[in-house]
């Protein structure tokens, strides 16, 4: 579905990307684990074209999208969720959702609005309140409804879980895993290293720039070197 080549990128002509080959599937949830630094929300940013590309080609469905604007790529069917800023904490939670649907008409904007209340409950709860006002976790969830209502066929999200509790965490986590089920690939940076292997198909370790590991989740997690070489800590059952 989205393919790097070769890619050297970064911000101005300072490169954080080095000559990176990358291939990622549809329909997968690929977690992108390294250390600070390393390039990873680099990389989310380099597909969304919100840094300068300087070698190489990004792809989406066989489609050269390198040097497309930001705009152009979203409606292609990608959607980006940032870490932060990624809400209007001074808008209640229907209208944060309602501007992303500004584009629609009034019965499509009705409809999606529903489905995405259906998948994201709370914030049909929460839909008069002012979105400063949530917790981390359900800002979260209106920051990655309002991705979902561009009806993406890929959604990248930039460390969902930074800040929020264990527990928060896996309902963040289990919401991926419901965006999977609609047929959405999911890219996903995280910290939360041990959690998000849980829930991916693939684990991505990026190192200074470059791709230091690609494979499945499953073989990334039971190989105890592996884990402790990438994520510098001994893998605990």
């Amino acid at each position: 579905m989205i393919e790097l080549v070769g890619v050297e990128a970064g911000y101005g002509k300072l490169n954080v990307l080095h000559d990176v080959h990358v291939q990622f599937a549809p329909g997968m949830i690929t977690v992108i684990l390294g250390p600070n630094g390393s390039g990873k929300s680099t990389l989310l940013k380099t597909i969304f074209g919100l840094t300068s590309i300087n070698r190489g080609a990004v792809r989406f469905d066989g489609r050269d999208i390198t040097q497309m604007p930001t705009e152009n790529i979203n409606a292609c069917g990608i959607a980006y969720v940032p870490q932060r800023l990624n809400v209007f904490t001074a808008m209640t939670v229907r209208d944060n959702l309602k501007l992303a649907l500004r584009r629609e008409t009034r019965a499509t904007a009705e409809r999606l609005l529903a489905s995405a209340y259906a998948l994201f409950p709370i914030l049909e709860k929460r839909s008069a309140q002012l979105a400063g006002q949530l917790s981390g976790g359900e800002r979260q969830m209106v920051a990655m409804a309002i991705g979902w209502l561009s009806r993406p066929k890929l959604m990248l999200l930039d460390e969902p879980t930074a800040g929020l509790s264990p527990l928060v965490s896996q309902e963040v986590f289990a919401a991926l895993r419901q965006l999977q089920a609609q047929g959405i690939t999911l890219i996903v940076v995280e910290q939360n290293a041990r959690s998000a292997v849980k829930i991916a198909d693939r684990v991505v370790v990026m190192r200074e720039g470059q791709i230091a590991f690609d494979g499945e989740a499953q073989r990334f997690a039971a190989d105890d070197d592996r884990v402790r070489d990438y994520l510098g800590v001994a893998k605990r059952g």
